[in-house]
C-alpha cells in the first residue's frame, strides 16, 4: 500500500517498515520535460535536455525513465491523474458543469506551448510509445466524466464539453477570445440550463 504525505510516498511493507520513494526525483525529471516542451518544443526533447532542464544527471533521469517513450508516458499518467483529481476537487464545490468550464481556461503562462508540443509529439510519433494517443486521449476524457454523469439532457451535456475544449484549444493555440463578460455570460447561461434540467429531471419521472 503506497501513502502520501506532502510531496513523499511511503511504501508500508508486512512488516511494518517504511521505505521512501523517490517521488521527488521522478517529479523534477516530468517537470523538466514540461520545461522543454514549453521552451523548444518536442524537437527539443532529448535525454540530456530533459536531465539538465531538471538538474538530474542523465544516469538519474534514465534510473526512473529509461526511455524518451517512458517520459512521455510519465507525463501523460501525470496529466490524467492531475486532471481528474482536480476535476474531482471542483465538481464536488461547485457542480459538475461550473467546474467543467471553469477548468477549461489555462491559468499557467506557458501551457500553451506546453500542451501544444506534447500533442504534436503524441500525433506524430516522435519519441512517444504506441499507447500514447490513448494517453492522451484519457486526459481530455476524465475531465469529461462528471460532467456527463451530472447532466442528465445528453445534448446540453455535449454543448457543455464541446463550448469548455473550444475554449481550452482556442487559449492554448493563441486564438481571439470573446470580451470577459460575454465569456462568463455563456458559462452562466450553460451552468444555469445545467442546473434546470438536472431539477427538471429529478421532478419529472
Amino acid at each position: 500500500m503506497v501513502l502520501v504525505a506532502g510531496n513523499q510516498s511511503f511504501l508500508y511493507r508486512p512488516a511494518g517498515t517504511v521505505y521512501v520513494m523517490a517521488t521527488d526525483t521522478r517529479d523534477r525529471i516530468l517537470n523538466g520535460l514540461r520545461s522543454v516542451l514549453a521552451q523548444h518544443g518536442s524537437g527539443g526533447v532529448t535525454l540530456e535536455s530533459v536531465a539538465a532542464a531538471a538538474g538530474v544527471s542523465k544516469g538519474g533521469l534514465l534510473y526512473h525513465f529509461p526511455s524518451k517513450e517512458a517520459l512521455y508516458d510519465g507525463i501523460l499518467d501525470r496529466c490524467e491523474t492531475g486532471v481528474d483529481a482536480t476535476i474531482q476537487e471542483l465538481t464536488a464545490e461547485q457542480g459538475a458543469a461550473r467546474a467543467y468550464l471553469d477548468y477549461s481556461l489555462p491559468v499557467e503562462d506557458d501551457e500553451g506551448e506546453y500542451m501544444t508540443a506534447l500533442i504534436a509529439a503524441v500525433r506524430s510519433g516522435d519519441g512517444t510509445g504506441p499507447g500514447a494517443a490513448e494517453k492522451l486521449v484519457r486526459t481530455f476524457t476524465v475531465g469529461e466524466a462528471p460532467l456527463m454523469e451530472a447532466v442528465a439532457d445528453p445534448v446540453l451535456a455535449q454543448t457543455i464539453r464541446l463550448v469548455g475544449l473550444g475554449m481550452y484549444l482556442s487559449a492554448i493555440a493563441g486564438l481571439p477570445m470573446p470580451e470577459a463578460r460575454v465569456l462568463q455570460a455563456v458559462c452562466d447561461r450553460l451552468v444555469a440550463e445545467a442546473h434546470s434540467a438536472d431539477t427538471t429531471a429529478i421532478i419529472q419521472p
